[in-house]
């Protein structure tokens, strides 16, 4: 069995709350479109700066050879 693993990562504004709703918006599509390949989410880690989160969201898939 091998194991795939994809990151994808998110940065998203504090100042800006229309802008936050699209960018969660757009990190939640590409959560989906992992999820409906076969991905699940194992982790997520935040990271802050004065203007941004980053948002890094670590996905995997195993696979039945």
């Amino acid at each position: 069995m091998a194991t795939s693993i994809q990151t994808i990562e998110t940065r998203v504004t504090k100042d800006d709350p229309p802008t936050q709703l699209r960018q969660l918006g757009n990190r939640q599509h590409d959560l989906s479109a992992y999820g409906r390949s076969g991905y699940v989410l194992v982790n997520t880690v935040a990271i802050e700066s004065l203007d941004y989160v980053t948002l890094v969201d670590t996905l995997q898939r195993v696979d039945a050879d």
